[in-house]
């Protein structure tokens, strides 16, 4: 079995919503968004790019902005329990209509949900298939119990006939449900 040790570095801030956090650098890889949960961070998003992930967090906030993702409810999130403030996935005529009424208040939760971000990334080297690892990482925290994070993602898990590697994880902060290693 190949093992890779990676350091999870971070927190950043959501680009253009630092609030005095950290910019994120140009990276690309695995990307985790957390909030502030007791003494460390709760996550509440897996994800991966190719691309730099500062790019891709652009994109992921005009699709926030625009109704398309899931928002929650801060206050709730902060404590640990999932209540949805504004629910994405999927359109229909009624729903666009709520949307168009509602677009203002869309986009007043989705900045505060960015203001509250942390996030931290690694960059991964070959031969890790990065939709493997954001498959194990998020059915991990499904298993263990976070409720943050949304179900039903398409999720690309490890073929029986390909190669396991166990990632190893040197986070520097303390993430709630994050594995010290994980077989992908």
């Amino acid at each position: 079995m190949h093992i890779v040790t990676q350091p999870l570095i971070g927190p950043f801030g959501w680009p253009k919503y630092e609030n005095n956090k950290t910019e994120l650098p140009i990276n690309s890889g695995l990307y985790l968004t957390t909030f502030k949960f007791k003494d460390g961070f709760i996550p509440w998003g897996v994800g991966i790019t190719n691309r730099p992930i500062r790019k891709r967090f652009l994109e992921h906030a005009r699709k926030f902005k625009h109704g398309e993702y899931n928002i929650l409810d801060l206050q709730s999130a902060l404590t640990g329990q999932r209540v949805i403030a504004w629910k994405g996935w999927g359109w229909t005529d009624e729903k666009r209509k709520k949307f168009e009424e509602s677009k203002d208040q869309v986009i007043n939760f989705s900045e505060k949900q960015f203001l509250e971000t942390y996030i931290f990334i690694a960059d991964l080297p070959k031969p890790i298939r990065l939709e493997r690892l954001e498959s194990a990482l998020t059915d991990h925290f499904h298993a263990s119990g976070n409720v943050l994070i949304d179900h039903g993602m398409q999720l690309s898990r490890r073929w029986k006939m390909e190669f396991p590697i166990l990632v190893k994880f040197d986070a520097f902060q303390k993430i709630y449900g994050l594995p010290n290693e994980i077989q992908i």
